[in-house]
C-alpha cells in the first residue's frame, strides 16, 4: 500500500525525498545541485559554455569554402579544415578585427594535400570577428558569434 506523505511533515520545512528531514538536505528548489546538474545555478553562460559546435572548412585554389563561418558565443569548436591545395601551406586563424591584431585563435599551418582538426572557445562577446590564413591574407571572412 503507497501512503502520500505531505511536504512539510516531520522537523523544519520538510523534504521531498525524505520527510522527516529538513528542505536543506535535499533542497526542493534544485539549488543544491548546481551548474553541473542544471539546477536553478546555471547562468545562461556556463549552460552555453558546453555548447559545442563543428566547422568544416576547405582551402582551395587559394580560396576558402566559405566566407562566413557562425558559431554560439561561448561554445567550444572544432575546425575540420582541409587543405587542398597540393604543396601549398595554409591555416585558419580568427582575430577580433581585420587588423589581425589580436588573435583568438590561431591554426597550426598545413601543407597541402592535409587536413587539420583544430578546436578552440569562441568569444562569450556576439559580434562580427574575421577569419583568415596567415600564409594569404587575402583568404579571409566574417566570423560571427551569435
Amino acid at each position: 500500500m503507497m501512503r502520500r506523505v505531505a511536504r512539510g511533515s516531520g522537523t523544519g520545512q520538510g523534504n521531498l525525498y525524505a520527510p522527516g528531514l529538513p528542505g536543506g538536505v535535499h533542497g526542493t528548489n534544485n539549488r543544491s545541485h548546481g551548474a553541473r546538474y542544471g539546477g536553478a545555478d546555471v547562468t545562461p553562460e556556463v549552460a552555453r559554455a558546453a555548447e559545442r559546435v563543428t566547422v568544416a572548412i576547405a582551402a582551395e585554389n587559394f580560396a576558402f569554402s566559405m566566407k562566413t563561418i557562425t558559431v554560439p558565443a561561448g561554445a567550444g569548436v572544432t575546425v575540420n579544415f582541409d587543405n587542398r591545395d597540393d604543396g601549398t601551406p595554409h591555416n585558419v586563424a580568427v582575430y577580433t578585427d581585420s587588423s589581425a591584431a589580436t588573435a583568438i585563435f590561431v591554426g597550426e599551418i598545413v601543407t597541402g594535400p592535409d587536413q587539420a582538426t583544430y578546436t578552440f572557445t569562441a568569444p562569450e562577446t556576439p559580434g562580427t570577428y574575421f577569419f583568415r590564413c596567415d600564409v594569404h591574407p587575402s583568404m579571409n571572412g566574417d566570423f560571427i558569434v551569435e
